[in-house]
């Protein structure tokens, strides 16, 4: 039997998009005699619709699409993902289904167990847990399918409370007393740094437990903030991967699985795992920027070039994924702009082969002191005067933006929006953060992987100067904060790791000083980062929807 792993890139709600893939990747499969072809979870839809799933238009159409899909399976079968109604009178209106096409008809309509409700996904608040555990029985094969978290009933609970399991039954524990030939997991598994690993983990663990060969079936592309990265497989019995699809990127892939066991196993790439890792950061962060935009309709992106690390990352980043025809970059210095801020910056821009304008700020600057300095008598210069420097600037790339239609890329990075080292409707302003889910310390190091990938296209100097907002005279980053190795240390037990405080001194060894001080400014400055656009998701526990804390709130 010959199975197709279709792994596509979805646009939530935009249905007629979504089929128009699926049948043609049914087509390519009744072309090449594919018995079966899979796509992934909620492929009819897009992952995830969030509250379009409570209106009930939206849902009809995608019963549309899928009786539409549906004529196209005469002589190949396919499985599908979409939300379909639940039919017993009790609990939520709507399943998370996988729908078993054949022949022009719908099958079966199998539905997902385990709902994830943690981090970024909430689909309790949509979906009525499966009760009933059937297989597909096709061709003289058994097909246990599964829907993406349903093979993860082992997963623990996170921070310290990882003794405790997060579900209490396993799919797969029931479907194999049906004496399944095969599992298929159709999956919506969002990109993390970690996760792939901890995903293929996951997969093989359960292809030996059950003496089971696994096709798992994900998509890749972006939606806002969420990245799937793909890397579509097939596991044997035995726990080795025999076929894997391209990371984050459309594949698609047939396998025999009559010859399943005489497949050799794929070996892994010859790669540090820290190289891989930054590698895949720089892939999720190009493909989150280019789907924003091709997705939303819009085509050229605006951002401030300052001479720092994060601006020249993210605009390298921005012609990855646009091309330098479509970024424009602004200027904007001040009397406190360094000489060589502005020239790294030119230097920068030549590389990129994008547009740059200078707009020197320092008479508008001036102008703000000059007008507020009545009421400003008797006080002395503090941050304030550096927040009117941020917001300026901030109103000069929204007019940019307005007038041209370039939409505002904002840099700011992880370390900086934890701690409140950004500026409300200054340098906080854009409509994507392209850095918010990525420490300072991760940035230095994406600057280094993009510049052998890019031919040096970020100047050296950019890389090895001393970070600083130059916002005032001699102004380095670590007057206000710790260096950053030691910041992003913190910050990361403390927001992925949920260690309090006295867990992160007896991992870190730092001083108790400095721990509260840094943990402090993370808790007292929630209220700007519920105002941040929203963040590409690359870590475990991103600010935004995947870490909900009350701005009104005091608890050490």
């Amino acid at each position: 039997m010959k199975i197709a792993l279709a792994q596509l890139n979805y646009h939530i709600g935009n249905l007629e998009l979504n089929s128009k893939k699926i049948i043609d990747c049914i087509k390519t499969a009744e072309q090449s005699n594919v018995d079966l072809i899979v796509f992934s979870e909620l492929s009819v839809c897009g992952y995830s619709p969030l509250d379009m799933l409570e209106q009930k238009d939206f849902i009809n159409k995608c019963y549309e699409s899928l009786n539409k899909i549906c004529s196209f399976t005469k002589n190949t079968a396919a499985i599908v993902g979409l939300p379909t109604i639940n039919q017993n009178n009790r609990g939520k209106k709507l399943h998370n289904s996988a729908a078993f096409l054949y022949g022009g008809e719908i099958k079966k309509l199998l539905h997902k167990t385990l709902l994830p409700t943690y981090d970024v996904f909430d689909e309790y608040r949509y979906f009525e847990p499966n009760d009933i555990f059937e297989i597909i029985e096709f061709k003289n094969y058994k097909f246990a399918v599964t829907i993406c978290e349903d093979l993860w009933d082992e997963q623990r609970t996170f921070g310290n409370f990882d003794r405790e399991m997060l579900y209490k039954n396993s799919p797969l524990e029931i479907l194999k007393k049906h004496k399944p030939d095969m599992v298929i997991n159709i999956s919506g598994s969002p990109y993390s740094y970690n996760q792939a690993t901890h995903r293929q983990e996951i997969l093989f663990k359960n292809a030996i437990k059950y003496s089971l060969p696994i096709i798992y079936v994900n998509q890749t592309g972006a939606n806002t903030d969420l990245i799937f990265d793909g890397g579509s497989m097939v596991i044997n019995s035995a726990g080795n991967t025999v076929l894997k699809c391209e990371y984050f990127e459309e594949d698609y892939k047939i396998i025999n699985i009559d010859q399943l066991n005489e497949l050799p196993p794929i070996k892994n790439i010859n790669i540090s795992p820290e190289k891989l890792r930054i590698e895949n950061i720089n892939k999720a962060l190009v493909t989150g920027i280019k789907d924003y935009f091709y997705k939303s309709g819009f085509s050229k992106a605006v951002l401030g070039l300052s001479g720092g690390i994060d601006s020249a990352v993210c605009l390298a980043l921005a012609v990855q994924a646009l091309g330098p025809e479509k970024v424009d970059v602004l200027l904007m210095p001040t009397i406190y702009s360094s000489e060589h801020s502005i020239s790294d910056s030119v230097e920068m821009a030549k590389r990129c082969n994008v547009k740059y304008h200078i707009i020197n700020i320092e008479e508008l600057r001036q102008k703000y002191i000059d007008n507020l300095s009545e009421i400003f008598a008797n006080k002395q210069p503090d941050v304030t005067e550096e927040n009117i420097q941020a917001r300026i600037r901030g109103n000069i790339l929204m007019a940019f933006s307005n007038k041209f239609g370039n939409i505002v890329l904002n840099t700011s990075n992880k370390s900086e929006a934890a701690v409140g080292y950004t500026t409300l409707y200054g340098d906080m302003n854009g409509a994507l953060s392209v850095l918010g889910d990525l420490y300072k310390t991760d940035v230095y190091l994406l600057a280094e992987y993009i510049n052998t990938k890019l031919d040096d296209i970020i100047p050296k100097n950019i890389i090895t100067k001393p970070p600083s907002a130059e916002l005032r005279p001699g102004q380095k980053d670590n007057d206000s904060l710790p260096e950053y190795n030691i910041l992003d240390k913190i910050l990361f037990a403390y927001i992925e790791q949920k260690k309090n405080a006295a867990e992160i001194e007896e991992i870190t060894k730092y001083n108790k000083n400095i721990i509260d001080f840094v943990l402090k400014l993370v808790n007292t400055n929630e209220y700007k980062r519920y105002q941040s656009p929203p963040i590409l998701r690359v870590s475990s526990k991103s600010f935004g929807f995947g870490r909900r804390m009350p701005i009104v709130a005091k608890f050490n």
